[in-house]
């Protein structure tokens, strides 16, 4: 149980600060796919809102508990971040990763951060019926998130770490 409902919640731990941040620097997403040169222009904007829009809906459907089609999702949503980041990153086009207010450039960390993820859903998503809904909080559950939480932060400054570590000490 604990495995599978913590690799859920870091998933949703993830897609909601991937939300915020979005919300937060709403120009970096569509700074950073002009800067990639991957997106036409015209679609720039539309993409931004899309990306934003699924992860919003993935997290609220997490919220209100962990099926298989919804971790499923997730993790073609996160293993999609790792292939377009990898296909950045090794034709050379750089840039920001537009995953965050920070610049944290795109590269082979934010790659297997996306990776990382989207092994986490199909964890998640394989073993959904073990995960306990956030409507029966207990004290199992206090532990999961905050093994979640401890896990998801790790993992979204990951990136940034490697590039800047007094950032994160």
């Amino acid at each position: 149980m604990f495995p599978a409902s913590v690799a859920a919640y870091v998933v949703l731990f993830v897609l909601v600060i991937a939300v915020a941040e979005r919300v937060r620097a709403p120009g970096a997403l569509p700074a950073a796919l002009v800067a990639h040169r991957v997106v036409p222009s015209r679609a720039v904007r539309p993409v931004a809102v899309a990306v934003t829009a699924a992860e919003a809906l993935l997290a609220v459907l997490l919220f209100l508990g962990p099926s298989p089609v919804v971790l499923g999702g997730a993790a073609v949503l996160f293993a999609s971040y790792g292939g377009y980041a990898w296909y950045v990153t090794e034709s050379g086009r750089g840039g920001p990763c537009g995953c965050g207010g920070g610049e944290v450039p795109m590269d082979h960390w934010v790659t297997g951060r996306a990776a990382a993820l989207a092994a986490l859903a199909v964890v998640a998503a394989v073993a959904h019926d073990v995960v306990p809904p956030l409507a029966l909080f207990d004290v199992r559950l206090l532990l999961v998130l905050l093994a979640a939480a401890t896990i998801g932060t790790l993992l979204w400054l990951l990136p940034a770490a490697t590039r800047h570590p007094e950032v994160v000490s």
